[in-house]
Order: structure tokens, then sequence, then C-alpha cells
């Protein structure tokens, strides 16, 4: 298997590829750090974080192959190298909040080209950032916990979408959204508006067919909605006199409408439109122009443009883990969780049994689906077997178990000996920017590693 080739490698302390261009670019843009930021000898932080609104606290796991030619005789590069990694990883995570994992890792290039490489535009503080380590796997690391900048980091992806137009999967998220929608007689300006329940209602139709909640527009209900949506509608009533009957007959047609989107956790107004419409028709009662009003605000608004503004904080989990062996395992599993993608922070539990890890975790589903599939499916990728399971869960807490025969040192020896979990299922271009032995490369891609199965490493 791939994990154990690779501990054979690092082990044996191969050099690796002298020239690679794909090596992690060193951070240029400024980071707003402290004077003197933490430094601590332990990866793991021990202090629980609050992040201002619009950020999030994410720990990340940066890592470099001092094996490389370009690091030889030059620690101080090394060094920058490998906090520029830990940093990048640490918008990297962010990114998951907002994006499937499938798609970041389809996408991870120019996401890391784009993005990644400007870890600096989206870190406001450093909170703390260990020392350099060697590991027993052959590589250095550092973790670095720090507050990102997520809605700053969103707003960056929205635009990236619709410049490249490239076809994010959003994580679902659960926004909320208020609807009111008023008409106002367009030979009457004086007149006061008129709320619209009719159009209203299929204005929400169409919201709850993307799978979100409607709610409460009153101001009782100002802070349980995310966002409002706000339109307005003139309609003219046209009559005309039939000649050979002598009868009236009326229709409706509209004038002019008004749509308008808040998001209420900020008040900023992502969206606005003042239409004139031409040749929109007519309709044969009030009531029809009104349903038809409703569809036209509708088709104002997707599934996409609610999750390209909704605001993700992750989901918090907390992890009991059953059967490790002594505090020494229980703090490399700690290590390992740093370094998966979809964990953004981790707080161990001190002096508990069974051991007790505090997560949060980005992603949608359910926390015990995030686990199966975030977590323990990559360790056990890494060990070779499947040595962790799902045991029960109540809520936010998930039980994993580790299976007796798994909890020898000889097993556990592999959570320290080789490469994290969180590199060995990373994408391709993830994997050659810190790995430099071409044949290693292709050891690592092997399909249980790599998402989707892809092998490509040339």
């Amino acid at each position: 298997m791939a994990a154990l080739v690779a501990v054979g490698w690092f082990a044996a302390g191969r050099l690796g590829d002298a020239g690679n261009a794909d090596a992690p670019a060193r951070a240029t843009s400024p980071v707003a750090t402290p004077a003197r930021p933490i430094a601590s000898t332990s990866p793991v932080p021990v202090h629980a974080v609050s992040a201002p609104e619009g950020t999030i606290v994410v720990t990340a796991l940066g890592l470099v192959d001092p094996t490389d030619a370009r690091y030889q005789g030059d620690q101080a590069a090394l060094q920058a190298d490998l906090r520029a990694d830990s940093r990048g990883q640490v918008v990297e995570k962010a990114i998951g909040l907002y994006l499937q994992q499938a798609s970041l890792s389809e996408h991870y290039e120019r996401l890391r080209d784009k993005v990644l490489a400007r870890s600096g535009d989206y870190i406001a503080t450093i909170v703390q950032e260990s020392a350099p380590k060697l590991g027993k796997d052959g590589l250095m690391s550092v973790t670095t916990q720090a507050i990102v900048k997520s809605r700053e980091l969103q707003k960056s992806l929205n635009q990236m979408s619709r410049e490249e137009r490239i076809d994010f999967i959003r994580n679902n998220g659960d926004p909320k959204v208020a609807v009111r929608v008023t008409t106002r007689d367009a030979d009457r300006s004086d007149a006061a508006p008129q709320l619209s329940a009719v159009a209203e209602n299929v204005l929400k139709e169409r919201i709850r067919s993307f799978g979100f909640r409607t709610w409460s527009e009153e101001p009782a209900a100002d802070k349980a909605a995310d966002f409002s949506v706000i339109g307005e509608a003139r309609i003219k009533k046209l009559s005309a006199k039939l000649p050979a009957s002598g009868l009236t007959v009326s229709k409706y047609t509209l004038t002019s409408w008004t749509v308008k989107c808040v998001e209420r956790a900020t008040g900023e107004e992502i969206y606005f439109n003042n239409t004139l419409p031409k040749g929109v028709g007519s309709w044969a009662s009030e009531e029809e122009a009104l349903r038809a009003i409703g569809g036209k605000l509708a088709d104002e608004f997707s599934r996409d443009f609610f999750l390209q503004n909704f605001g993700l904080s992750g989901q918090k989990v907390v992890l009991k883990v059953t059967g490790l062996a002594d505090a020494n395992a229980a703090a490399l599993l700690a290590l390992e969780l740093i370094g998966l993608r979809p964990v953004l922070s981790v707080m161990p539990r001190p002096g508990i049994s069974p051991r007790a890890y505090d997560l949060v975790l980005a992603g949608g589903g359910s926390p015990l689906e995030l686990v199966a599939n975030g977590i323990l499916k990559p360790l056990n990728a890494k060990l070779g077997a499947a040595c962790f399971s799902l045991g029960t869960s109540a809520g936010e807490v998930v039980e994993v178990l580790l299976t007796p025969g798994c909890a020898e040192k000889s097993v556990l020896t592999r959570l320290e000996a080789a490469p994290p979990a969180g590199l060995l299922a990373a994408p391709p271009a993830r994997l050659r920017s810190v790995v430099k032995n071409p044949e290693t490369l292709k050891n690592l891609t092997l399909q249980d590693h790599v998402p989707d199965g892809r092998r490509d490493v040339a």
C-alpha cells in the first residue's frame, strides 16, 4: 500500500527532485500579525479563540520536504516556505466552508494560484504558530492557528466563479429567507403600497424548491432570517369598451417593478434591480397579474445566489475515541486531525476517557457523515486497514472505535512514521508541491489515496 511505501522512502531519506516547478510559492502579501506572535512547542492549540463576525478560526498543518536541493544550506528559505505552506493550508481549509471537497479538489490548481498564493489577503491574525519540527516521516512541519476573513474569502470565490466561469459546487448550508412583496396602482403614485400574499407565495415556493426555509418578515424576527427579499410592483388597469356589445373589458399589466435582497447580518444590499418591462403582456384578473409578478421576481434568484452569500461557520462535533493506548497516541491522532482538510479546528479535552476532541468541521451533511468521510476514511487509508470505525452518535457527539488489533504499537507507529493522512488524500498538485521524489509521487497517488481515483502526477 502507498502509506507503507512512503514510510520506507522517508525513513531512507532519499534525495528528492532538485527542480520542481510546483514548489509552494513564498508568501508575498502582508499578514496582519501581532507584534509578537504566540509561539508554541505544541502543534495542537490549547486555548479556544473567539472570532469576530465574518471571520473564523482555523488551524492547519504546513509541510515541506527538507531533502529538496533548494533548502540545502538555506534554512531561512525552508522556514519561509514552510510557514507560507501552513498559511496557504489555513486558507484552503476555510475555502472548504463554502465549496464541497470534491469541487475544491477539482479546481485545486486554479484556487492555489489565485487564492492560496495570496493567503496574506485573507488572514487577519496569526494567533499561534508552532516551532518547525522534523517528523519521523521525513517531512518538516509547522502548525498555524489563524483568524481568517472568511466573508472576504467568500467574495473572492464568487468573483473568481464569475470572471473565470467556474461552476463551483457549493456546500448547502441552511439559509433562511424572509419575503415581502407589495404592489402599487400605477395611476395613483400617492397610494400606499399593498402587501400581496399571492405574489409572495409564488416567490416563497421558488425559494423552498431550493431546499431553503422561508422566514417571517416581522420586526421581531429580524435576527432569525439570513436574507430579506423585498419586491414592489406597479400595476396598471387597462379598460376598453367593446363596440359590438358595449361591455367594458379590463386587463392588468405590469408597468415597473423593483426587487432587492439584503443580507441581514451586515445590512448590505447584495442585489438590486429596477426594471421597466417591455412586452410583458397583460392578464385578465389582478390575481393572475400578481401570480405572474411573483414568478418574475422569483426568476431573479437562483439557489446558487443565496449560497454565494450565505455565511457558514462550520459544524461543531465532539469526537470521542475509544481504544487509544496512551497519551502519546492521543496526541498523534490530534496532529493527524489538524492535517485533514475538513477539520477547521481541534481542541483535545484533557484528562478524560475515552479520549475526546472538540472539532469544527467544514462541509454539508450530518456530523456522522462528516466524520466518516472526512476523518475515518483518510485515517484508515493511511493505516492500511479499517482500524477506526463509527460507534453511536447523538446530536453533535460522534463515537469512534479503534479496533483492538490496531491498538498494537506496530500499527500506531504508522501514525507517526507515515506521511500525514491529509497529504495522502490530497490532490496530485498538492503532493507535487511537498514531495520531491518522482517514484514516491507515483506510489502516493494510488487510487486509495486520491480523490476520484486520479493518478495523474506528470
